[in-house]
């Protein structure tokens, strides 16, 4: 290997070749940094950036308190079907496990009565629940929805059932199209615990507001994504009829 490349990449480069190799697979703990530094006779910080390119790569994650682990391959989420956090995950993981932190009636503030068009103060159902993947904390999420569609839903077992495939089959509603904003921010002191990732971290956070057929809006749901799991993934095809026009004074 060159002699001057810097001494973090060299590092980078032997775990990919062994992760991509198999003499670490999926799940298995690397060296600590004091290990790293040990092993290759370098500075805490090269070790340090050593082992963020490898996460930034998506080829390792780190856990708080536990260590560094060889990562699943990074799943795509594709933008276009309407699915809630917990469908989504199923399609590409082996081990889902839901966790309902909490469910309440709670009445709407001036925001969340013009987000649904109902009366200030009318009841909604607050559910928040953090799923994980394999074994990981990979989503912290959070909706609302008008308590008079889906009366009694406090009682149904959330942690084993779809969200939507219950406001589907036990409620009859059609759930029709979503809109979502999707932004990157850093996580905050809850979202960092239940994810178990540094305050601060990167995260994907997601918007979305669920519309029935009719145009009623049914859900606004915030969902915080651990960024090292998931990415997203869109085509887009052709450019329209439109074009755009030149301004003018």
């Amino acid at each position: 290997m060159d002699p001057q490349l810097p001494l973090y990449y060299k590092i980078e480069q032997d775990f990919k070749k062994k992760i991509e190799s198999g003499t670490y697979k999926v799940g298995d703990l690397l060296p600590s940094e004091r290990e790293l530094i040990e092993m290759y006779r370098v500075s805490r910080l090269t070790a340090r950036e050593a082992i963020n390119r490898l996460v930034n790569d998506g080829l390792v994650i780190k856990i708080q308190g536990k260590g560094t682990y060889v990562a699943s391959p990074r799943k795509d989420h594709r933008i276009g079907s309407l699915y809630s956090g917990g469908e989504e995950m199923l399609l590409h993981y082996e081990v889902i496990e839901t966790k309902v932190l909490r469910i309440e009636k709670v009445c709407a503030d001036e925001a969340l009565s013009q987000m649904f068009e109902v009366p200030l103060n009318e009841k909604l159902i607050y559910i928040e629940r953090l799923r994980s993947a394999n074994r990981t904390p990979a989503a912290y999420m959070k909706c609302y929805i008008p308590y008079r569609y889906v009366e009694g839903i406090e009682s149904i077992d959330l942690e084993n059932r779809s969200l939507y495939r219950t406001l589907e089959d036990d409620y009859h509603l059609r759930l029709h199209e979503a809109q979502e904003v999707i932004e990157a921010i850093k996580a905050d002191t809850k979202s960092a615990k239940y994810l178990d990732i540094p305050e601060d971290t990167p995260v994907l956070l997601n918007h979305r507001l669920t519309y029935l057929l009719d145009g009623t809006v049914i859900e606004h749901e915030i969902v915080v994504y651990r960024s090292d799991i998931f990415k997203y993934y869109n085509r887009l095809v052709g450019r329209g009829e439109g074009r755009l026009v030149e301004a003018t004074d």
